[in-house]
């Protein structure tokens, strides 16, 4: 199935329950006010909880717990209010997927979110867009695995086994997860910015015009992959020569010392959501 073929499931694709739909719609409008946006978050239980929980983790959390909706967003903002909804309400509308752990997915998928979030700051993005695709990014593994399980199958063992995950999708499937991901991020109706982010997150090369979300996660996954193996005193000038060789101009100062903080965040947001 090439990716054109891939269309034609789209009816397989989770939807967001109109609710929820409903509710990102009404968050992603400039013009919402907070009442509007508490009262909608407030008739729906799940997303209630969900971001009381967040907004209580280590990540998020205050001297003083925040008991309401409506105290969440005093405390932390509509922008940040956002981003806590965009997580909740994709995290609802994921099933669990037979092969695949979803705490460990989530926990990579919101260390991506935190990562890309803070890099965004440095170079002039949008953060709170870096964070969302970050959130999606790769939901697409996720629905590769609904929609063809047998491959999913394959594409998780030959990865493990050391190949390369975009070259091995494209000879078992026609196509690249992130292709999928972005098709679910236009379903939803998200930005064309975040879904060029996602679609390029692997090829930012390719994105035309230059996307920076796209840099951004590609970034995130260099972070992740080998940080380990930068030594200390050459992380600040790896991370400049990455950003610059992504064609993001990024103030790296006191970066290292911000995301060797972040580390291992991403892990506590998603036990709080799942």
């Amino acid at each position: 199935m090439d990716s054109a073929a891939l269309l034609s499931h789209i009816d397989e694709l989770p939807r967001l329950p109109k609710a929820v739909s409903e509710l990102l719609d009404l968050v992603n409008k400039d013009d919402a006010s907070v009442a509007e946006i508490t009262e909608k978050i407030s008739h729906d239980p799940l997303v209630s909880a969900r971001i009381l929980r967040l907004v209580n983790s280590a990540h998020y959390g205050r001297s003083r717990e925040v008991g309401s909706i409506d105290e969440a967003v005093v405390r932390l903002g509509m922008q940040t209010l956002r981003t806590l909804v965009i997580a909740s309400a994709v995290i609802g509308a994921v099933p669990t997927i037979a092969g695949i752990e979803l705490g460990e997915f989530w926990g990579q998928t919101f260390e991506v979110s935190l990562y890309g979030q803070e890099l965004a700051k440095r170079c002039g993005a949008a953060p709170d867009t870096a964070f969302t695709c970050g959130i999606l990014h790769d939901i697409g593994d996720l629905l590769i695995a609904t929609i063809e399980p047998d491959k999913s199958v394959k594409i998780r063992e030959a990865v493990e086994s050391g190949e390369n995950k975009c070259q091995v999708e494209q000879d078992i499937l026609g196509y690249e997860s992130a292709e999928v991901a972005a098709l679910l991020a236009k379903n939803w109706k998200f930005s064309s910015e975040l879904v060029q982010g996602i679609k390029y997150q692997n090829h930012p090369e390719q994105a035309a015009p230059y996307s920076k979300q796209a840099a951004l996660l590609a970034l995130s996954h260099q972070i992740i992959n080998d940080w380990e193996l930068i030594d200390k005193n050459e992380k600040t000038s790896w991370l400049s020569q990455q950003a610059t060789s992504l064609g993001l101009k990024m103030e790296v100062g006191g970066l290292q010392d911000k995301l060797a903080g972040l580390r291992g965040k991403g892990f506590d947001i998603a036990k709080q959501l799942t």
